[in-house]
């Protein structure tokens, strides 16, 4: 079903979604940016898995768009590249320093952001740490 041209372009998709992840993030090391909280393994494996599904879902939208009125108009259709913004957005608030994070610190105040982060990798990482943050 999927052809070469399908597959090159999710290739270029997932590469370019793995810049955009990884860069400012500084999961891919860089003088551009800074990050006061060391990255994590599960920081690599969130933005991995990211890269690898944001790929193949941005080149079906770009080669199979989905119909809309528009369509009958003759106009490219851009009804589902809300929800792989969403998506990517998700994954980048996932991966991102909690502390350079300006929407959760935001949000939540800095030391409420450190304290959420602390919490939820330690009640990942070992059931023995959950103590602390309850």
């Amino acid at each position: 079903m999927f052809r070469f041209r399908f597959w090159s372009l999710s290739a270029l998709y997932t590469a370019g979604s793995a810049l955009l992840l990884g860069v400012p993030t500084l999961l891919i090391p860089n003088h551009l940016f800074s990050r006061t909280v060391p990255t994590s393994p599960q920081d690599y494996a969130i933005w991995i898995v990211s890269a690898l599904l944001l790929g193949p879902l941005l080149a079906l939208m770009t080669l199979y768009p989905m119909p809309s009125q528009k369509a009958a108009q003759g106009k490219r259709s851009v009804v589902g590249s809300g929800r792989a913004f969403g998506g990517a957005l998700l994954s980048f608030f996932s991966v991102g320093c909690p502390v350079c994070n300006k929407v959760v610190v935001l949000l939540l105040g800095q030391c409420h952001a450190l304290l959420a982060l602390a919490c939820a990798t330690l009640w990942v990482r070992s059931p023995s740490a959950k103590d602390g943050c309850r």
